[in-house]
């Protein structure tokens, strides 16, 4: 197997790898930071929309211009009962929300963090196995005295 990972085809895949997981990762904390410098503002709870294992809630919650907006969220973290009070981040342009999300959603991104982490490391430990020197063969190591 370390033959066949050190040649040719083995160290692209394996730069390619390590190559897609940070770029995934640059990616995944650039959203988590974005959606934190959204505003954000307390909701309540209309329904709570269960569909197999996914879960989602409907919520209203007052927009700074006055009015009030209603929209469906993923629920990721705490469950969350019709009624109750929960803490909402949203983005405006121009005076309307294009993007809202759940302020206890943040178990997504630890998730999805720790595993591109543990892709992370496997696949620089890969690429310091592939592209680590091949080692002399003990025929090599101790040539014989003619």
């Amino acid at each position: 197997m370390a033959k066949s990972v050190k040649s040719r085809k083995g160290r692209i895949v394996a730069g390619l790898v390590l190559v897609s997981a940070v770029v995934g990762l640059v990616i995944l904390l650039q959203t988590a930071n974005e959606q934190h410098s959204w505003s954000s503002t307390e909701a309540v709870v209309q329904e709570r929309i269960k569909s197999g294992k996914n879960a989602k809630v409907r919520v209203e919650f007052p927009l700074p211009g006055g009015g009030t907006h209603v929209t469906t969220l993923s629920e990721n973290g705490s469950i969350h009962e019709t009624g109750t009070r929960v803490e909402v981040r949203y983005d405006l342009e121009d005076g309307k929300v294009v993007d809202a999300a759940l302020a206890d959603n943040d178990q997504g991104f630890w998730v999805m963090g720790v595993m591109l982490g543990v892709v992370i490391l496997g696949s620089v430990v890969m690429n310091l196995v592939v592209w680590s020197p091949a080692r002399p063969t003990p025929e090599q190591a101790s040539p014989e005295a003619p």
